[in-house]
């Protein structure tokens, strides 16, 4: 009975010390000892910049009013989509970013923005020709998504308003989010892993903007100088215009490039109607808003035509020739033709034509805040 007696006390001691020895243990109880360290938390914050223009600065702020991130797992099918606006976002705060939660993983982002302050929905249920979205479902891959602009039959229908502004990819950005390690015992509290990526946009439509203008007749020598004619009041009656693209170019894919099953399209002005000049001459202005424009050296491409409505004449122009003339304004950037018609968006120009109004003379492309402007005469005259 001694013996017992022995026995039972010293069971009831170790069942009175076994919470001390719990709550010794870090690896048992962390969550009552604030000093024993845990694996850290891992996140992924994504921001967007705009600066592949012509200024070189992130006008993300000033242009885009939402944006959607597009995640793609390892196996290059789509995971999850994350649309953010102004208007229920702060996607306009200094510092923004987009916070993900997300396994462990390698994975690929995309995006693209629009200038809509309400996001994709709203945005294609007002007026005018859009950007519509093609291809969003489970476990597609980048390629399937397309952005095809709308048209009837090739021709852009924009119901007399501007084309809102699309961005997308201009380099796809991979992160890596690792496995965090519990730390080991008695080891400090690690911070927190936060990677985060930035992905650069690039702006997918033009604002055309095209002065059409009947002067007296001026001498090749007179032209040479920088003379102005002087110009004669024309109306709608006089001239239309239109812009069409031989190629393919209603449909994008994520990284702005067009699609195997894209078709030529015809752009009409979103508005025409007497103005004046810069130099307060009277003139037709035409104003259009098109997808991005292509430069190719050596066959004609998106092509402006002028037609007069008197004589029915048409004259056609090179545009992505033209307007990449204004590229002298950045010979120590190093871009090629290309590159500067994707940085710029606005353009503007005046084409002059004679008295008669049966041959263009010269035209003047300009940039109204830096007062440049660059003079291409007709040399068959």
């Amino acid at each position: 009975m001694k013996h017992l007696s022995k026995l039972s006390a010293k069971l009831l001691l170790s069942t009175l010390l076994a919470p001390t020895v719990m709550l010794g243990s870090c690896s048992l109880m962390h969550d009552d000892l604030p000093d024993c360290a845990v694996a850290p938390d891992v996140c992924a914050a994504v921001n967007f910049v705009y600066d592949y223009n012509t200024a070189g600065t992130d006008l993300f702020n000033d242009h885009c009013g939402s944006v959607t991130l597009y995640i793609f797992d390892a196996k290059g099918q789509l995971f999850k989509t994350i649309e953010h606006t102004a208007s229920a976002n702060d996607l306009h705060a200094d510092g923004y970013e987009m916070r993900l939660e997300l396994p462990a993983g390698t994975y690929s982002l995309y995006a693209s923005a629009r200038e809509s302050f309400d996001g994709y929905d709203a945005s294609i249920s007002t007026p005018g020709a859009k950007f519509r979205r093609n291809g969003l479902k489970q476990f597609c891959r980048p390629t399937d998504i397309t952005y095809t602009l709308d048209n009837i039959e090739g021709l852009v229908k924009n119901e007399g308003y501007p084309l809102e502004h699309l961005w997308l990819t201009h380099e796809v950005q991979t992160i890596n989010l690792p496995v965090p390690e519990t730390p080991a015992e008695g080891d400090p509290q690690p911070d927190d892993i936060v990677v985060r990526a930035t992905i650069p946009l690039q702006r997918v439509c033009n604002n055309i903007h095209v002065d059409i203008v009947r002067g007296s007749n001026i001498s090749p020598a007179a032209l040479a100088t920088g003379a102005s004619t002087k110009a004669y009041h024309i109306t709608t009656d006089d001239y239309e215009a239109w812009i069409g693209t031989p190629d393919g170019r209603h449909e994008l894919d994520l990284g702005a490039n067009t699609t195997a099953g894209a078709v030529p399209l015809n752009f009409i002005p979103h508005s025409i109607a007497p103005a004046e000049t810069d130099k307060n001459e009277p003139c037709l202005r035409a104003e259009f808003t098109t997808s991005r424009l292509f430069y190719d050296n050596t066959t004609p491409d998106d092509m402006l035509y002028i037609r007069n409505l008197q004589s029915g004449k048409i004259f056609q122009f090179d545009l992505p020739q033209l307007l990449a003339k204004d590229i002298d304004r950045y010979t120590n950037r190093g871009w090629s033709e290309q590159e500067y018609l994707d940085r710029e968006y606005d353009f503007n120009f005046k084409v002059v034509f004679n008295e008669e109004g049966d041959e263009w003379q010269y035209i003047d492309i300009f940039i109204n805040m830096l007062s440049w402007s660059k003079r291409v005469q007709n040399v068959n005259l």
